[in-house]
């Protein structure tokens, strides 16, 4: 064999590129999941806190939890990141407010638990509910339950009719005997006299976990008001609560400020009996002031809160309370079997919307193929709230001739009953479709064939035959070239040192990148950024301010949270404010996009052109 050296070479190379391309080491990240309960020990009327943690991953479909006697409350979800070293780990824990309905021991199920299609479980968790008004000493190290008081401080606690001379504060809900989830709006009011140097240090706050704050304006409107002929300087916060268990339970809410207080001299005896130096004129020049933290606190206000009723309820009722309509089209509507279908459906109105789930297609799997809808979008337009959803279906029949009615149910807590809403059929055109047999040649027995022949005309086609057999060998060829010397193999085989060189240099640059990943994370981050400020940029040519807006909140989340090792959806213009401070245009920047996105306000061209200016000018820096 003159030439095995030669294709033992070939074989080399090729080896060498396969193994430069393809990764040596697949690392897998592992997974634990744990759950905890906190308190495990809790009264009746109290809450406990329950978290299931999935480490090693950012994301997971958790299970509902189960336990006899035991109702759970969803209350969101938090994902963690970390880099050390070089290794990056990520975490999610999903938390749940866990109630009892009677007194007794209780176990808590174990919670499956599915990370990329592998399922894991949690231990079972054992918890004891004594009968409701046990106090606190009674249930040793209890950190949950009842809202926590906090530890005592330099700040004084005065509820409206004890601080007069100073402020008060009034919460005002839209109802106060609501069901168990309804959205309830809110109207809450601060009134201070107008002659106090007040500073707001944080936005109103329930004192209890029997309430949840489900929305709250970023920024109070003022305004002046005149109480029995004292003015007052009013500030208004607009929300909503929800209420999480049957029960009547008071609505109270407080608020930290600090105030300003003259400390008064103390006035020294004059050496010349003269009363000069006690006229309160140097008390107001010399006197210094002190500053004193002040929490308001609501009175409190009972809310009634009622169960759902179990009569009359739809199968298919996810939570949705309040007053919907639905709207639904499709696209496209003349179609073929097999064909896809976007069934576009929108409800509408006011209500809880983060229970409001995608309607259900009613066609039968016989005639149709579904695929999952879509989570839902939530927009806000000049006060009007809609979720928009997206499904897929596919006829699978050619008798089809209308796509069925979606389905959607609520409860109207004016009406005080369930609604079951119905959209109308579409009507659809289906195209018919060649058959399996058309387009291919038929068979014919020989008598056919020989019918055919005899009533063929000149002008007809042939009939279908079999290629006449070749008695003639094809082209000769003078010599056999070797492989090696022909044309295209030398052009492959240098195509193939081309991608062995570009793999080395890959190999290369990868294990640098490996030997420093903060400058490279680093380096992603600012094409991130660059490719978001171009975007932004698109949307200020094109006046769309609230997708401006949201562009520039995901650049400062992004640059921000990278720098400071944190997940950038969790970075608020509160935690940019304590690392910049007050005055940072970036902070102000963020806090308007942050009250647009919840207020759908638009802000002028002018505006615009200013915030990226400046964006680009800091985020660069």
């Amino acid at each position: 064999m003159k030439n095995a050296p030669y294709y033992t070479v070939v074989l080399f190379i090729v080896s060498l590129v396969i193994s430069a391309l393809v990764p040596a080491t697949v690392w897998a990240a592992d997974i634990s999941v744990q759950a905890g309960l906190q308190p495990e020990q809790f009264a009746l009327d109290q809450n406990g806190r329950l978290t299931i943690t999935v480490n090693g991953a950012s994301s997971a479909q958790v299970g509902e939890p189960k336990g006899d006697g035991l109702r759970f409350f969803s209350r969101g979800q938090s994902t963690r990141m970390e880099w050390i070293n070089g290794k990056s780990s990520s975490s999610v824990s999903y938390t749940y407010l866990v109630q009892a309905s009677k007194p007794g021991t209780h176990t808590i199920a174990p919670i499956t638990v599915t990370v990329d299609g592998k399922t894991y479980q949690t231990k079972a968790i054992t918890c004891k509910v004594s009968p409701a008004g046990a106090s606190s000493g009674q249930l040793s190290g209890q950190q949950g339950g009842r809202a926590v008081q906090p530890p005592p401080s330099s700040s004084t606690r005065l509820r409206s009719g004890e601080a007069d001379q100073i402020g008060f504060m009034r919460v005002l809900p839209g109802k106060e005997n609501v069901y168990a989830g309804e959205l309830i709006p809110l109207t809450i009011k601060a009134y201070f006299r107008r002659n106090m140097r007040v500073t707001i240090k944080s936005n109103p706050r329930l004192t209890n976990d029997n309430f949840i704050l489900e929305s709250l304006d970023d920024k109070p409107v003022q305004s002046e008001e005149l109480i029995n002929g004292v003015p007052y300087t009013l500030l208004t916060w607009h929300g909503s609560i929800s209420a999480v268990k049957q029960g009547t339970f008071p609505l109270e809410m407080e608020m930290d400020t600090s105030l300003l207080v003259r400390s008064r001299r103390q006035r020294p005896s004059s050496m010349f009996g003269s009363p000069l130096f006690n006229d309160p004129f140097f008390d107001d020049f010399f006197g210094g002031y002190t500053q004193k933290d002040i929490t308001l606190v609501s009175p409190k206000k009972d809310i009634t809160v009622n169960d759902l009723p179990e009569q009359g309820k739809p199968a298919q009722f996810s939570g949705a309370i309040g007053s919907f309509s639905l709207a639904v089209n499709a696209q496209p509507l003349r179609v073929a079997p097999g064909d896809p279908i976007t069934l576009h459906m929108i409800v509408q109105g006011r209500g809880n919307f983060d229970r409001v789930n995608a309607p259900i297609f009613t066609g039968t799997p016989q005639d149709w193929k579904t695929y999952p809808p879509s989570a839902g979008k939530l927009t806000t337009d000049k006060g009007t709230t809609k979720k928009e959803f997206e499904q897929a279906i596919i006829p699978v029949s050619g008798d089809i001739h209308q796509i069925p009615a979606v389905d959607f149910s609520y409860f109207d807590p004016e009406l005080k009953k369930y609604i079951n809403l119905h959209s109308d059929p579409i009507a659809l055109t289906m195209q018919a479709t060649a058959g399996p047999g058309m387009g291919q040649p038929q068979a014919h027995t020989s008598r056919t064939l020989r019918k055919q022949q005899t009533t063929q005309t000149p002008n007809s086609p042939p009939p279908v035959a079999l290629a006449p057999l070749h008695t003639q060998f094809g082209k000769a060829v003078t010599s056999l070239r070797p492989l090696y010397r022909a044309l295209w193999f030398q052009v492959l085989t240098a195509v193939a040192l081309l991608m062995l060189g570009a793999a080395l240099v890959l190999l290369r640059r990868k294990k640098k990148m490996l030997a420093h990943p903060e400058r490279s994370r680093q380096q992603q981050i600012g094409r991130e950024i660059e490719l978001l400020l171009a975007r932004a940029g698109q949307a200020m040519e094109e006046k769309k301010s609230d997708q401006f807006l949201k562009l520039c909140r995901e650049i400062l989340q992004l640059r921000f949270g990278s720098a400071w090792k944190v997940e950038p959806r969790a970075l608020s213009a509160v935690d940019l404010e304590q690392r910049l401070g007050k005055d940072s245009p970036l902070v102000k920047i963020l806090k308007q996009a942050e009250h647009a996105a919840y207020l759908s306000e638009t802000i002028s061209d002018q505006e615009m052109q200013r915030i990226y200016r400046i964006l680009r000018e800091e985020v660069k820096a």
